[in-house]
């Protein structure tokens, strides 16, 4: 967990003020290590094995506040109620979510920054950062994938 101590998103979490507690360092450790595509149950698993004191509701309130601070969003595949943490680095986060199976597949380039500077000038507003999902069956899923929803 030493690497998380050097994490630019500690960094975010200082310059907005906020302290750099033990859950907030384990919760940033696991989605850094997972990549950021993980639920909240699979972060609690993960806290759990870092430090069996962090509670459910410290590591909850971590990823509300991840969120708010713009470090991860929220993303729901298959209109689920349960959703899957993204990291957005830099800023934005592109993927492709394979609805047979699950799989991510993620993107650089998404083309968007006209859509973007259309988007601040015409709503007055300055954007901060954009996830960018596409759905669809992936390679592997394609020859049984006649039958699925």
């Amino acid at each position: 967990m030493s690497n998380a101590h050097h994490s630019p998103h500690v960094e975010v979490l200082k310059s907005a003020g906020y302290r750099v507690t033990r859950a907030r360092l384990a919760v940033l450790a696991v989605l850094e290590a997972e990549q950021g595509h993980i639920t909240s149950a699979g972060v609690i698993a993960q806290v759990e094995r870092i430090d069996p004191t962090i509670g459910r509701a410290s590591v909850f309130r971590a990823l509300d506040l991840f969120t708010q601070l713009g470090i991860i969003r929220p993303t729901y595949i298959d209109t689920s109620l349960t959703p899957t943490y993204v990291m957005m680095r830099g800023g934005h986060h592109h993927h492709v979510i394979c609805t047979a199976c699950k799989s991510f597949f993620e993107f650089e380039d998404c083309g968007l920054e006209a859509v973007t500077g259309n988007l601040e000038r015409t709503l007055g507003i300055k954007i901060s950062g954009h996830l960018l999902e596409f759905f669809g069956v992936c390679a592997d899923c394609l020859p049984g994938a006649s039958g699925g929803s």
